[in-house]
């Protein structure tokens, strides 16, 4: 997958893997990391966990991609709200939109 010229690879892996250990020495249910540009996700959550978790890294990526400069409490609070509200925000724009388009 390509983000403003940048290629990123998704990895479903196991939740042992290393890249999902934190610096804290618990478990992180994905990981985005910007030196490989890799998305690790846990193979082992259900399938809707898994979506909000890859809409959480993809925030993540897309901010290392355009070069957005945050905070690590920031940069978290923003991935987090956008992984868990960006679904309903996009559905209900592509509702607007098309009730408008359609006039």
């Amino acid at each position: 997958m390509i983000i403003n010229g940048v290629r990123w690879k998704i990895r479903l892996v196991s939740p042992s893997h290393p890249m999902l250990l934190t610096p804290w020495k618990t478990h992180a249910l994905g990981v985005c990391d910007k030196t490989t540009r890799t998305i690790y996700i846990d193979n082992t959550l259900y399938p809707t966990r898994i979506k909000d978790v890859i809409y959480h890294e993809l925030v993540h990526a897309a901010m290392f991609s355009y070069g957005v400069d945050l905070s690590y409490e920031e940069e978290e609070l923003v991935a987090e709200w956008t992984g868990t509200y960006g679904d309903e925000i996009f559905r209900l724009a592509n509702i607007i939109y098309d009730g408008i388009h359609m006039k």
